[in-house]
């Protein structure tokens, strides 16, 4: 591989004593088919070691395409997105977290969409990948589309819930310079906030049809080999209501998006408890339908039964009637 002087397209890794992980990131964004690329892989606060010892597995072409950026002490991963992001110049950004992967034209459809377009970035038809350890094999154990119904990147939706994985989105640098980078105070949501902040300016677009982004994800897992949308599930909630607290505020001195991300939140909510409630009615309507089957099963039996007790006894009449009359001859 080879890279143009300026490569369109800075890929950022972020990593952390995930040794099987990163090299298998390493080898998807390798062979991707757009060869305009420079990755930085962003190690924060694991050892350097495992990294080098990852890169000396990659033929010379492919390393002098990478730079390392190292943090002795893990920053976060807002903050290591912004390391990776102010190390390089490109005109488009991606970041590419260590456990997840790209179809093999994932840079070459975006990017060609992004250069044909005025949106400020482009988001794929994305599939949740379902995964666990099993010694040095990473397995993988199922697949199920992420907001299989979506249609477009639209900011009331974006203000409900994060649509927009980092994997699956393509943008571009200038959006940095206008809306600052992704905000380091968070542990985790920083990437749904700088989508929120996009959105409210620009639109994003979507590329739908063939399945370009996995979202690899191991409920099961634990440590190093964990998710942070599983292991750290309580920031994830805390950083929700952080966000929404945060815009409220600014909305009480000069509007803005607050008030419609509390209301969001609100409607969100209020959508899982109707979804909630008709999967216990439909659950109810199953459970009616079987004890009425049931009960069908149980009547249909006992009428059987009656009859042919009816047909015996009507049958063991005429027989004594006949035996009576005989000995009364």
């Amino acid at each position: 591989m080879s890279a143009p002087v300026t490569p369109s397209v800075a890929v950022i890794v972020r990593t952390k004593d995930r040794p099987q992980f990163l090299q298998r990131a390493l080898n998807n964004i390798f062979s991707q088919t757009y060869r305009g690329i420079r990755v930085v892989v962003v190690n924060d606060g694991g050892s350097p070691e495992r990294v080098a010892d990852v890169l000396a597995l990659f033929p010379e072409a492919s390393r002098a395409l990478v730079t390392v950026v190292t943090h002795e002490q893990s920053r976060g991963m807002e903050a290591a997105s912004n390391a990776g992001i102010r190390s390089c110049d490109s005109e488009y950004i991606a970041i590419h977290d260590d456990d997840d992967l790209w179809h093999p034209e994932f840079l070459e459809r975006t990017v060609r969409y992004l250069a044909d377009s005025s949106d400020a970035g482009v988001v794929v038809r994305t599939n949740i990948r379902y995964e666990e350890i099993d010694g040095d094999e990473i397995r993988e154990t199922g697949s199920v589309p992420f907001w299989g119904d979506m249609q477009q990147i639209s900011l009331g939706e974006m203000l409900q819930v994060n649509r927009a994985v980092p994997i699956s989105f393509l943008y571009r640098r200038s959006l940095h310079e206008e809306l600052g980078y992704y905000d380091e105070r968070m542990d985790v949501c920083g990437d749904w906030e700088f989508n929120i902040r996009v959105l409210s300016r620009q639109p994003i677009g979507f590329l739908d049809g063939e399945v370009l982004a996995f979202w690899s994800q191991r409920p099961a897992a634990s440590g190093a080999d964990a998710n942070s949308i599983f292991d750290k599930a309580a920031d994830h909630r805390r950083f929700d209501r952080y966000v929404r607290d945060e815009y409220l505020r600014r909305d009480l001195s000069n509007g803005g998006l607050g008030v419609l991300l509390e209301v969001s939140c609100m409607m969100n909510e209020q959508k899982e408890l109707l979804l909630e409630n008709q999967r216990r009615m439909d659950a109810m309507q199953a459970q009616l339908t079987d004890a009425l089957q049931r009960l069908e099963d149980t009547v249909t039996r006992r009428t059987s039964f009656s009859g042919i007790l009816r047909r015996g006894n009507t049958a063991a009449a005429v027989l004594l009637t006949a035996l009576r009359g005989k000995s009364r001859r």
